[in-house]
This record gives structure tokens, C-alpha cells and sequence, in this order.
């Protein structure tokens, strides 16, 4: 079985680097350490990997500028600027806390499997401790300083379910063989990286995904409407005029403004906050945004209606298969801008078609075990299971899909009112 870290994984000269799709869909990026590169005069980049019928393929990666190398000798980090890649969204940055210590993996091609021809390599991780700019780690299985020249500048990853997460980028063996053999690497943190794109703010782009800039990037992943029983082109014209909506409002509403007045807080209790950049989870802002336009009478939504919004609709944006088994996490979330009568609006990672998009107030009373005292909620919800309610983004979907009979007439002319009359507070 293919394995997808090798697609973020390249070489670089005499060395390894790591893949990432920073805030601009014009180019993407080769993070490094500085000494791979150091000396090298013509630095070749080349992505080697297994592909779907089993043959290898080594791509070359087409470098568009000299690398931006970091301008404190203690800080060994590069950043070579190439020609666009795709499928790259799905490695997310992370800030690493005490809590995400295991299952890592340190990528590279190590110059120890260079004449095997497929030389990627991953060496299983535990995170053990800050050391002075870097952070140490461990090699779960003893290898020699010897085993893993080559993979320096590889990226240090997670293997999520929905997706990737990157810790950082290797310096070295934390010691030579000779003085112990503990098997730990350093690896510089991303914000090493960070720095080096503040240092060059006027050619560099921040290490969060292109939809962070604009969410009209997107526009294609929101409200599919699978397995709608319509005619293509009454589907298209319903898609359509959806997607109409959102990019209006995509102009007004940038997941970084979105975070300076939400920070974290749209995330379920006890997500990891790298999940903020999750692709699925602005999905279901921009779709929840567009629910929301459908109901206004007059002129078109702006920023600043986004707290009357989250008065009537809270998003929770949560990672699992199975929403309605987390409800716990779910209830105590930050819930506190949600007014009487208004609903928790979930999106998940990987739950995103459920069968069941909203839970009875029966149902609530019965499984949930949080406590009134564990929950951040307004003071005007005084019976939490009774007075809001608890709904899947997807419910507005599957209202469309059950009752496509009622969208059998649409045409250019009326699709728009048709939309309004029949999604009227599905949500």
C-alpha cells in the first residue's frame, strides 16, 4: 500500500525537505534546513514517489527563486519558493504542546537508501522535550547517525484521519554516535519559518492554506448535494445559485478576520487547534454564512452581522466519524453567544453526509452526561436541551435531497425565491 506522506516528502541536494501549500495559489513551498542547501550551487528538487500501478516516479520540482534562508546562525531553516503543486492543502501546521507527543514521523531520503532507487524513508516519532530554539525527539526503533544522513530538512508529520499535520523540519542527530545512541533527531519548530516569511513579507506568503486569503477558493467543495433526483440542469441551477451567493460573500469574510473575532472558540471543546485550518471546516462557515444570506429580505450580509449570526446559529467544528456521539464535547463547547431558541450548528471532518442531522431534545437529555456547571452557555438558556437546538450543517442538504419534488420547477427566473420559500429555517 502507497504511502501518502512520500507526497509531501522531497529530496533537496544533498538532503531531504518537506511540501507545503502556503497563503498563495500562485506557488507553493520547500521548507529545508539552511546547511542542506548552504554551499550548493545549482540545488535540484525532486519528488520521488510510488504510483497507483506500483512504478516509481521522481518528479522535479521547478524552483522559482534563490531559497530564503533564515538570518540568525542559530536558526537552521530555509524556504525555497516552487512552481504550484496541488493536493498539498491537507498537511496543516501545528504548534506542538505537551498533549501531541506520539505517533510522528521524521520523512526524508536517506542517502542509507540511495542505491535501493525508491529511497523514502519515515522513522516512527515520540516528542520528547524543548532543547534551547529546537525541540527533541525520539526514534521509536535504534538507528545510527549513519542510517539517516540525507534526512535533514524533512518535515516532521502526523498522519491524521482527515488529515496531515506538520510539526517542523529536522536539524540533525541530537548527538554524534560516538558520544550515546539514544536515537533523537532536532528539529526546528515552524516558527522558525515564520520568521523567515516576516523578514520577507513583500515576496512571502504565511504558512496557512490559500482559502485563508479568499474563500472563493472553495467555491467548488460547497453544498454538493449528492444524489439529488433532479434533471443535470435543474441540479446545476440550484448549485449554482448557491455558489452565486457565497462568492458575494467570500469578498466580506476571510477565515483570518473570522479568527481575530472567533479565535478558537469555533472549534468543539477538546479539538486540536490546528483543525482552525481545516478545509471542511470553512466549507461549512461559507455554507453556514450562505443558509443565513437566503433569510435576509434586504442587501447582502456583511462582517459585522456575524455576531447577530452566531446568536441565531453557533458553528462547532469537530473531528470525528460520528457526530452524534459527541455530543458531550459538543454541549461543552463555547456556546456562549448562543441565544434562546437558536441551534448549535455542527460540521465534522469525516461525518460530513449523516444520516441523522439533528438531535430531539429527548435524545439530549438522555445521553449527554455534561453538567450545567460544565457548560459555557448564555444565562438566558436556562434549560440547555429544551431551548436551543442541536443540528448537523448537513441538514440543509438533506432537506433539498428528501424534498427534491418541490424543486422540480426551477428555472433561471425563480430559482432564487423557490430556494428561500422551501429552505425557510431548516436550520
Amino acid at each position: 500500500m502507497k504511502d501518502d506522506l512520500q507526497y509531501f516528502t522531497v529530496k533537496v541536494a544533498n538532503g531531504s525537505g518537506c511540501l507545503f501549500q502556503p497563503l498563495n495559489s500562485e506557488y507553493s513551498y520547500v521548507l529545508t534546513a539552511k546547511h542542506v542547501i548552504s554551499d550548493v550551487e545549482e540545488i535540484e528538487i525532486i519528488r520521488q514517489y510510488i504510483k497507483e500501478d506500483g512504478s516509481r516516479e521522481d518528479e522535479i520540482i521547478e524552483i522559482l527563486e534563490s531559497p530564503y534562508l533564515h538570518g540568525d546562525p542559530d536558526k537552521d531553516a530555509a524556504i525555497i519558493k516552487v512552481k504550484k503543486i496541488d493536493g498539498l492543502e491537507g498537511l496543516l501546521r501545528v504548534n506542538l504542546n505537551t498533549t501531541e507527543k506520539e505517533n510522528w514521523y521524521l520523512c526524508g531520503h536517506p542517502d542509507s537508501r540511495e542505491n535501493n532507487g525508491f529511497s523514502f524513508r519515515k522513522n516512527k516519532l515520540i516528542i520528547v522535550n524543548p532543547v534551547e530554539f529546537y525541540i527533541e525527539a525520539e526514534i521509536e526503533k535504534n538507528v545510527t547517525h549513519s542510517e539517516v544522513i540525507g534526512q535533514s530538512g524533512g518535515g516532521v508529520i502526523k498522519n491524521e484521519s482527515s488529515c496531515f499535520l506538520l510539526a517542523g523540519i529536522q536539524k540533525m542527530m541530537a548527538v554524534d554516535d560516538d558520544d550515546e545512541t539514544l536515537s533523537r533527531i532536532h528539529f526546528a519548530p515552524l516558527s522558525f519559518f515564520d520568521e523567515i516569511i516576516d523578514d520577507n513579507s513583500d515576496k512571502l506568503s504565511k504558512l496557512y492554506p490559500p482559502y485563508f486569503a479568499s474563500l472563493e477558493i472553495i467555491l467548488n467543495d460547497i453544498f454538493p448535494l449528492p444524489g439529488l433526483q433532479l434533471t443535470t440542469q435543474k441540479e446545476e441551477l440550484l448549485k449554482n445559485q448557491l455558489k452565486r451567493i457565497a462568492k458575494d460573500l467570500s469578498m466580506s469574510f476571510s477565515p483570518q478576520a473570522v479568527l481575530e473575532l472567533y479565535t478558537d472558540s469555533i472549534l468543539a471543546y477538546g479539538t486540536n487547534k490546528s483543525y482552525i485550518s481545516h478545509k471542511q471546516l470553512w466549507i461549512a462557515f461559507l455554507e453556514l454564512i450562505s443558509i443565513n444570506q437566503l433569510q435576509v429580505k434586504d442587501g447582502s450580509l456583511e462582517f459585522d452581522d456575524l455576531l447577530e449570526i452566531r446568536k441565531k446559529h453557533t458553528l462547532v467544528f469537530l473531528d470525528c466519524d460520528d457526530w452524534v456521539k459527541k455530543l458531550d464535547l459538543i454541549v461543552k463547547s463555547d456556546l456562549s453567544s448562543l441565544e434562546k431558541g437558536g441551534a448549535v450548528v455542527v460540521s465534522s471532518t469525516r461525518d460530513t453526509k449523516p444520516t441523522t442531522v439533528e438531535l430531539e431534545a429527548d435524545y439530549i437529555q438522555d445521553i449527554c452526561t455534561v453538567l450545567p456547571e460544565e457548560m459555557t452557555i448564555s444565562s438566558a438558556v436556562a434549560k440547555s436541551a429544551e431551548d436551543i437546538k442541536i443540528v448537523h450543517i448537513y441538514k440543509f442538504q438533506k432537506h433539498i435531497i428528501d424534498n427534491y419534488k418541490s424543486f422540480k420547477n426551477v428555472t433561471s427566473g425563480n430559482v432564487k425565491q423557490i430556494m428561500i420559500d422551501e429552505t425557510r429555517n431548516v436550520i
